[in-house]
């Protein structure tokens, strides 16, 4: 079968070309961007905040916080994010989830290798679960897919069903801070066949986008309540205050 596809790919891509995943400019690879597009988003690199990687607009030793960890200590133990939430990276999720477009997940587990610890062996990647009536109406978890990849990547190990939605929430979208985290109170749980192996291991909690952190806030208290002993957010955006970001210091390299 592998032979076969490799043999169709070239006619394949005559007729329906690789293109940009953002704006659909022919590219000469599958799932990239063009330079264009690559260069107009900003990445997420130091300095940023010990506790929740937050950009920082000042140079640091690495210690330092932002003044909300400072205020409010986080439950996670850090954050690492590809890039800031925008229309290019924005783009790249809608395809996921809603165009299809399954080989993107592969794309953002590639960009999340590089902010993957020196040891990652005894690490778990732990996908935010989908409740079931959602996982059938869209017949995959975005997040699973990015686990998945970043784990035949690596030496990560994946464990897909470790943690579970075992109530169906709102859409959170126009909740307010405090709504969204009463409306996903209480969704997760461990899974019962894991609860005696989380127990100090580390866990990279994947998901797609991270905007206020109240659906992984609650997957993080659920784990560390099973004895996980560190739980680190990786997902490809994250939602950024105009403030934080460096427009002087916007990538453009294809590497």
């Amino acid at each position: 079968m592998n032979k076969i596809s490799a043999a169709l790919k070239p006619a394949l891509n005559f007729v329906l070309p690789p293109r940009c995943v953002s704006c659909g400019v022919i590219l000469g690879g599958e799932n990239s961007f063009c330079v264009d597009c690559w260069s107009k988003m900003y990445f997420v690199a130091p300095p940023f905040c010990a506790s929740c990687g937050l950009p920082l607009p000042f140079e640091t030793d690495n210690t330092q916080q932002c003044g909300e960890c400072l205020t409010n200590p986080p439950r996670h133990d850090g954050i690492k994010a590809v890039a800031a939430y925008c229309d290019i990276s924005r783009q790249v999720i809608l395809k996921l989830k809603h165009g299809g477009k399954i080989g993107l997940a592969e794309l953002v587990a590639r960009q999340l290798i590089r902010h993957l610890p020196e040891n990652s062996s005894d690490c778990l990647a732990v996908p935010v679960p989908l409740h079931w009536s959602r996982l059938w109406a869209r017949s995959f978890n975005q997040s699973a897919l990015i686990a998945k990849s970043l784990a035949e990547m690596s030496s990560v190990s994946f464990a897909p069903d470790l943690l579970r939605r075992v109530r169906r929430t709102d859409l959170l979208r126009g909740k307010s801070q405090k709504e969204r985290r009463k409306e996903v109170a209480r969704a997760f749980e461990v899974s019962g066949k894991w609860e005696q192996r989380v127990s100090g291991r580390n866990i990279l909690l994947i998901d797609d986008v991270y905007t206020t952190g109240a659906t992984s806030d609650a997957c993080v208290k659920c784990l560390k309540a099973a004895g996980a002993a560190t739980v680190t957010i990786y997902c490809w955006a994250r939602v950024l205050p105009d403030e934080n970001i460096d427009h002087s210091r916007l990538e453009t390299s294809l590497a």
